[in-house]
């Protein structure tokens, strides 16, 4: 089976699982096919908790990064960061998953979401004076671990809010959503360090993570697909565990989405650790103008995600392999370019391809699994942002 194929021996599915009791996902007056999803009232709930826990998450990269730069002066201390906050995501993502598909996925949003208020605890540090590396890695540990659990939850409860009809949609404006918060995130976080202090940017990501928290309240407790009995029949939770694994492994379709995926990023991850240098040494210019081809990337992963929105559900498989190649071009054009304005629709190329690869394989991935797999499967995929923050690591330490 190629990846071009329509899914697989799954039964249509309806526009949202029925949750007793809970309102019914009532059209809303926006219309036309790119913004569809955002008329179901529980998805604009999950959009804008996923779009504000995005924000923050954003916003911490950026503000813990100039600190511990500011508290070492070593590159190799920014890749521990990202070490630190990669190992708990490649141990217990696929943990995560089996909790996604065994326990009401509202509920681990929730408490994911309410734990990583712990900014302001960070904030409080910063304002008394005492903060310092190691209570940034800490924080950066304890965040590993519980967007290791929390991820797989938040990813894959859109098909349960959408139906299979509009899951290529609503991925698509999630997307578009965090590659907005992508750009907005770091502006702010600057800014507020700029301009005020480490203790404001951080009561202000415990502020975004707190309408993530009420957002996520408004949607009602969907029941997992997979009932908790089962469990027991198969050995618990390492029974669950391997099935998972084993389920990916035995889908050729599955297993290819997966393998490629992390072949793409491996490939493709190394270009924004090395930019900075590339900047300097090869274009010839300074810091601003490195901001600016960051920001005409996220401006054309902006455009690819809503590209994607508006994207009828046919030819997906093949609309994502020619993403990645025309990624791959546009990276090796970017390697071998040596002018700066011609790098500059060369990354804005860059920014429209990975973002329409990045939404496609999601969506695809969504679709294919059985639902009683797919928390355990969406938590393998969720494997390659440890892979990015890993290799983030190494270039630290070549640094």
């Amino acid at each position: 089976m190629s990846i071009a194929d329509p899914a697989p021996s799954l039964p249509p599915a309806p526009d949202a699982i029925s949750v007793e009791g809970a309102p019914a996902a009532r059209p809303g007056r926006l219309s036309g096919r790119t913004f569809d999803a955002l008329s179901n009232r529980d998805f604009r709930y999950i959009y804008f908790a996923n779009v504000a826990q995005f924000g923050s998450m954003q916003m911490k990269q950026l503000v813990q990064g100039v600190l511990v730069y500011e508290f070492t002066g070593s590159f190799a201390a920014l890749g521990l960061v990202s070490l630190a906050h990669a190992i708990p995501g490649l141990v217990l993502s696929p943990v995560g998953g089996v909790v996604a598909d065994r326990v009401p996925k509202r509920s681990v949003m929730q408490w994911g979401q309410t734990f990583n208020m712990n900014a302001a605890v960070l904030g409080l540090l910063a304002g008394t004076g005492v903060l310092g590396f190691p209570h940034i890695i800490v924080s950066a540990v304890l965040q590993g671990f519980v967007n290791a659990i929390m991820m797989p939850s938040r990813q894959s409860i859109i098909p349960d809010l959408v139906g299979r009809e509009k899951t290529m949609n609503a991925v698509a404006l999630n997307t578009s959503g965090e590659n907005v918060m992508q750009l907005v995130g770091p502006a702010l976080g600057g800014f507020l360090l700029a301009v005020w202090s480490p203790s404001a940017a951080f009561a202000l990501m415990a502020c975004f993570f707190a309408v993530a928290v009420y957002c996520t309240s408004r949607v009602p407790k969907y029941p997992p697909h997979a009932a908790p009995v089962r469990a027991a029949n198969r050995g618990g939770n390492l029974g669950d565990l391997r099935e998972g694994f084993v389920y990916t492994i035995s889908e050729p379709t599955i297993r290819t989405l997966i393998g490629v995926n992390f072949l793409v990023i491996l490939a493709s991850m190394p270009y924004t650790a090395l930019l900075p240098g590339f900047v300097h040494d090869v274009l010839h210019r300074g810091a601003a103008e490195q901001g600016f081809l960051m920001s005409v990337t996220g401006v054309g992963a902006v455009v690819g995600s809503l590209f994607v929105a508006s994207l009828p559900n046919r030819n997906r498989g093949q609309m994502l392999m020619l993403a990645a190649t025309v990624l791959s071009a546009s990276l090796v054009a970017f390697a071998v370019s040596e002018d700066y304005y011609i790098t500059l629709p060369i990354m804005l190329i860059v920014g429209v391809s990975s973002s329409v690869r990045r939404s496609l394989g999601q969506v695809l991935i969504q679709t294919y699994p059985d639902p009683e797999y797919r928390g355990r499967v969406m938590a393998i995929w969720m494997m390659q942002f440890s892979l990015m923050s890993l290799g983030t690591f190494g270039a630290g330490i070549l640094s």
